[in-house]
């Protein structure tokens, strides 16, 4: 643990240092690189994420968020060995894409709902890609294939889930959770309680959301320009070599070797690529899982005063990686070569695609989607918890 923290603290030196001097010795293309990041955030990132940061802080603060975790509590103990506020977590990580898992741990866990041991367990499978970015940009934008891009989320979500039920079993002696005794009237009557006025709930909510994706667009300018850096100097086509050593064609190698710093880049790096179409599909679900370094500073750098361990995170995506790597596996023998002929038929107007997405309606549909889900397992699961005593009677 104490090598992984050092070579940390090492890397970010390096990377402020490679940054300093690419701006300094070629100004044009570290310009060139933060306006295309910037470019990248505001069209997408931006309208994408606000929402679901708003959203999700108010129902913290209302209360919403702690009445559904009384309904969750059975389901997620007996799946993650994690309290019922998992469940928010989850739900939302899970349709909103990186980082607002880690945003909302760390929200809970400053609320005392969540102990760094099951922080550190939640965020670690609570940062996914989204399903607009999976099915929309990636399936359909970058391999034109709507069927790749179920495909490939079904991978990604599925491993998620197995990482954390895997995690929960081996950490299930040293999570602590406590027995909710609460019934359904006492939890109700919580969430109708005294609540601070609307504006000021708003207010706040507005002013964290905006910090959040700023940091967020921070993060996705500098590692823009990193990446831009790195290319010219040579070193991703050193990391590229390496993969080459393993077997992988050089062309999607240096795909990896790009989105192991920055994954949306990659990704299309190797959606171009001259690689078989099955290399090409599991170095993306591969990629999908490691997420980049630039998306796992970005979930370090939001827990960062959680005490939670980065050789905790990196572990469980590289664990991550090898089980989305196997259901892409087993999902590929399930899918037609018809199918798979349609992939890879890249559309001409990739470059502008992603600009012209209501990102905006789909991010309000993902907060229904996300609302409605909850809604419904905390409905199954208190309706399995109150049975019993029902037939006693």
């Amino acid at each position: 643990m104490t090598i992984i923290k050092s070579c940390t603290s090492f890397a970010g030196v390096v990377i402020v240092l490679a940054l300093s001097i690419f701006m300094i010795s070629n100004p044009s293309a570290a310009l060139q690189a933060s306006t295309a990041g910037l470019q990248l955030w505001f069209d997408t990132v931006l309208p994408a994420l606000f929402p679901f940061f708003v959203v999700c802080d108010l129902m913290v603060n209302i209360g919403i968020v702690q009445f559904m975790a009384r309904l969750l509590q059975p389901a997620m103990q007996k799946m993650f060995r994690l309290p019922g506020e998992a469940g928010f977590v989850i739900a939302m990580g899970f349709t909103s894409g990186f980082p607002v898992g880690a945003v909302l741990v760390r929200q809970l866990f400053k609320e005392n709902l969540l102990n760094r041991e099951q922080a550190e367990h939640l965020v670690s499978f609570t940062n996914n890609a989204s399903p607009l970015f999976i099915i929309g940009i990636v399936g359909i934008g970058l391999f034109n294939s709507p069927t790749l891009g179920y495909l490939l989320a079904f991978s990604h979500y599925m491993s998620n889930l197995l990482l954390g039920f895997i995690l929960g079993r081996a950490r299930s002696n040293s999570i602590p959770i406590s027995p909710s005794t609460s019934s359904l009237s006492t939890a109700f009557s919580e969430l109708i309680g005294p609540k601070p006025s609307p504006g000021i709930l708003l207010g706040e909510a507005i002013k964290k959301a905006l910090a959040n994706v700023t940091m967020v667009g921070g993060f996705i300018i500098s590692f823009s320009v990193l990446t831009s850096a790195l290319s010219e100097w040579g070193f991703i086509g050193t990391v590229a070599s390496l993969f080459h050593m393993l077997g992988i064609s050089y062309p999607c190698s240096w795909g990896l070797g790009i989105g192991l710093f920055e994954m949306t880049i990659g990704a299309q790096a190797i959606s171009i690529s001259t690689g078989t179409h099955v290399e090409k599909i599991l170095a993306v679900t591969a990629l999908l899982a490691w997420s980049g370094i630039s998306v796992q500073a970005q979930v370090m750098s939001i827990v960062s005063d959680l005490a939670i361990r980065y050789s905790y995170y990196l572990k469980a995506r590289i664990l991550q990686a090898v089980l989305s790597f196997g259901f892409t596996i087993v999902g590929l023998q399930l899918v037609s070569d018809r199918l798979l002929q349609e992939v890879f038929r890249i559309s001409p107007g990739l470059a502008s695609w992603p600009s012209s997405l209501n990102f905006l309606q789909v991010s309000l549909l993902g907060i229904l989607v996300s609302l409605s889900f909850l809604t419904i397992i905390s409905i199954l699961s208190w309706l399995k918890t109150v049975s019993p005593s029902r037939s006693v009677h």
